[in-house]
């Protein structure tokens, strides 16, 4: 009698990142990335960066090993290109030795086992709460941020509307730290371009107001972004496979928007396609948004290559959302930080951990929320 084949949901199958359809004309030499199932996790912010400035410390090694899986993605919290380009308290940075040498250990402990890892590159624009930059001085009236020196929540000041020479000093930062991040030993960097930071703040026109070739027209509006790709690829020795975008078109977080995202971020995918990326990354509109077709479907087919889904799935609407062909891989988030072993609970259906909302961003003895959380078979 023949064995019953048993179905595997396709979240859990293998894919290539990089172009669907490769450009005759680039001819990569590192080898593409092959995952072996579509369950990526996050970027997630922690503030755990302690030792010095902003470095990172053996917990997060630990933190990062714990939940690296064969062929599975992870892609790092954010982190800081410059000190400038810092948001929050204990935020690790890439622009210094110590914080490479600390990077290192983390990008070792993934690939010891099997692991492939991103560094999510930042700049928080004006996020931070005093001395920043962003294509306009337009402040935020709502949102509070992090002072470093008292740790309590503040107003930040108006930011200042970037010099086109600040603008290239920040286009030069990113590529440095692509080369930063090559050498700490990650396989590819994932460009922040949304949630409001910087290079989301050139994107959306009701920031940016400005005048000259970075803002007015969206092919403008899209310039930093297009130059941070160029010159994050060009450190990348032209691997362009190993550099990727993050976007929230209709993300409202940070008092952003754009008063065409359809348009606006249609543009912005189509120029991606043209990179030869490793993937372009959506951050899915929650129910409150004002249009919720802007979502990773409708521009899914604008672009040469996967596309990662961010935005509250679970087990059963991540498996359908890759069946349907509306994303190749799904992130999870807050699960997968109350769940080390989270790939293997969804691939074999079994119960999650409860996460707890109080440690996500730190906790006094740095381990509590953030490497005690139990594997299913310590339960």
């Amino acid at each position: 009698m023949a064995e019953q084949q048993q179905t595997v949901e396709k979240l859990f199958t293998p894919l290539t990142l990089g172009p669907f359809q490769q450009d005759e004309s680039v001819n990569f030499k590192l080898p593409r990335i092959q995952l072996e199932h579509r369950v990526v996790m996050a970027p997630l912010t922690r503030c755990r960066a302690v030792e010095g400035e902003c470095v990172l410390t053996q917990h997060a090694v630990n933190y990062y090993q714990q939940r690296a899986s064969k062929g599975g993605l992870l892609i790092s919290e954010a982190t800081q290109v410059h000190k400038q380009g810092q948001g929050y308290p204990n935020t690790p940075g890439i622009y210094s030795n110590e914080q490479i040498e600390a990077w290192k250990k983390v990008t070792e402990a993934v690939h010891n086992k099997g692991g492939v890892i991103a560094l999510q590159l930042w700049h928080v624009g004006r996020i931070r709460y005093r001395d920043s930059i962003s294509s306009s001085d337009i402040g935020l009236e709502t949102t509070e941020t992090t002072s470093f020196e008292t740790f309590q929540n503040v107003k930040p000041e108006k930011p200042k509307a970037a010099t086109i020479e600040e603008i290239k000093e920040v286009i030069q930062l990113f590529g440095k730290a692509t080369k930063n991040a090559i050498e700490a030993g990650f396989d590819m960097v994932e460009i922040h371009a949304a949630n409001g930071y910087l290079i989301n703040q050139f994107i959306d026109d009701s920031v940016n107001k400005r005048t000259d070739e970075y803002g007015g027209s969206v092919e403008n509006r899209l310039r930093l972004l297009k130059e941070v790709v160029e010159e994050c690829v060009k450190a990348f020795n032209g691997e362009s496979h190993r550099v990727a975008v993050r976007l929230s078109p209709n993300g409202k977080i940070h008092e952003m928007g754009d008063s065409d995202p359809l348009t606006t971020y249609g543009e912005a995918v189509k120029l991606l396609s043209k990179y030869n990326l490793g993937y372009v990354h959506f951050v899915e509109p929650r129910f409150d948004d004002l249009s919720p077709a802007v979502n990773t479907e409708t521009f899914k087919a604008l672009f040469n290559g996967p596309v990662i889904s961010a935005g509250g799935y679970n087990r059963e609407s991540a498996i359908k959302a890759v069946e349907n062909g509306n994303a190749d891989l799904i992130a999870f988030g807050r699960y997968f930080i109350s769940t080390p072993d989270l790939v293997r609970r969804l691939k074999e259906n079994l119960k999650l951990n409860d996460y707890n909302r109080d440690t996500f961003y730190y906790s006094p003895d740095l381990v509590t929320g953030y490497t005690d959380y139990m594997f299913y078979d310590e339960l």
